[in-house]
């Protein structure tokens, strides 16, 4: 017997101008992905502005080479704009959206716990080896029960809307440029 529980995260929304229903029901990991990770392309930009800015030092610089700060300090940062805006700069430019139960934005508390298991589960702690394992499993998971396990525990539902490939060759060029850009120049000496 092939019975498998599927745990619907992605729904069908009506457009806001009264016209059909967009069936956008299928899960689509490869967003998911890029979205996150043009978050933290842009994120590295920041990032390398402020060590500019305090000549290559910046708090947690020492410990970078254990676990990667980067995603550790995008956290905070990603709570912050779920909860005041609903969104991040690569969700709102994939047009992935977000809902906590009926709420259009998240709560600090529920975004901070989101983004930290997103940490975890999700890109283990920005760790090579653990995040390529945690990618895997969550893309997995994603897969078979259309879920991840930090959008379950949360009741999170995240709608995909349709995008145009302009969009998402623009995300993956942006990502790759910028996070090739941020780690040439933290390892070129220049910040350290």
């Amino acid at each position: 017997m092939n019975d498998k529980i599927i745990e619907p995260s992605e729904i069908i929304v009506e457009q806001a101008d009264g016209g059909p229903k967009q069936n956008i029901a299928h899960a689509n990991p490869w967003i998911r992905c890029i979205a996150r990770f043009l978050d933290y392309a842009l994120f590295f930009l920041l990032l390398l502005s402020t060590r500019a800015f305090f000549h290559g030092k910046i708090p947690f610089s020492t410990y970078e080479y254990w676990i990667p700060f980067e995603f550790f300090l995008w956290i905070p940062i990603e709570a912050l704009l779920l909860a005041s805006w609903g969104t991040t700069p690569g969700k709102f430019f994939l047009r992935t959206k977000l809902r906590l139960g009926k709420r259009e934005r998240f709560d600090l508390m529920s975004a901070f716990r989101r983004s930290f298991a997103v940490w975890i589960r999700g890109i283990g702690l920005g760790i090579p080896v653990l995040s390529f394992f945690c990618l895997l499993t969550a893309y997995n998971r994603l897969k078979i029960f259309q879920i991840t396990s930090w959008d379950r525990d949360d009741h999170v539902t995240v709608t995909h809307y349709p995008i145009g490939k302009w969009r998402l060759y623009t995300a993956v060029a942006v990502t790759i440029a910028a996070t090739l850009y941020y780690y040439s120049e933290k390892n070129s000496g220049l910040f350290g």
